[in-house]
């Protein structure tokens, strides 16, 4: 238990020196604070280490880090002067409805995004973990990994390219071929 409450105490106080250096003007400040911030977020991160095991304790050290990171970013929001005087930029006129056809294109960019990349990254991931001769374990291991970043790139090829077809019917194909041999074998 003391040593989740120093693990904690050591990764805000951290997050804090990262703050600080990022603030700060002077360079030789920033660069001790900096060093510092590291050298307390392994020594936390391996009293979370310590206390949990390797598994946990990673667990417990990047939600720890997270939360207190984003704390300091709330808290210095609110610090933000309420005082300060919004410009009106020449160029950004007020917000207008989308044409039909626009609004068609970012909702097949949001589902295909959310829902048929998810779903080519699964059947994807099954087949060609399937198709190595590897133990069970390895292949559900190496899924679980390569799973969300197959994911992550097809959602990002649907935003990015500007042919909207191109990664819908890409994707599609790739979701239905996967689809037939893993359930028409």
């Amino acid at each position: 238990m003391l040593l989740s409450i120093a693990a904690f105490l050591g990764s805000a106080l951290a997050i804090g020196l990262f703050y600080r250096a990022w603030q700060s003007t002077q360079i030789a400040f920033k660069r001790i604070a900096k060093l510092s911030a590291l050298l307390l977020m392994l020594a936390s991160l391996s009293l979370w280490v310590t206390e949990y095991g390797p598994e946990l304790g990673t667990c417990y050290a990047v939600v720890a880090f997270s939360l207190q990171a984003w704390s300091w970013i709330y808290l210095a929001r609110q610090r933000i002067s309420k005082d300060v005087k919004r410009v009106d930029l020449p160029f950004a006129s007020g917000l207008t409805t989308p044409s039909t056809a626009i609004a068609f294109n970012a909702l097949v960019k949001l589902l295909g995004s959310v829902f048929l990349s998810a779903i080519c990254a699964m059947l994807v991931t099954v087949v060609w973990t399937t198709a190595l001769s590897m133990s069970k374990v390895n292949q559900i291991a190496l899924g679980i990994y390569t799973m969300p970043l197959l994911w992550g790139c097809g959602a990002y090829w649907l935003c990015a390219d500007s042919k909207l077809w191109r990664p819908v019917g890409v994707l599609s194909v790739l979701s239905a071929l996967s689809y037939f041999y893993l359930y028409s074998i």
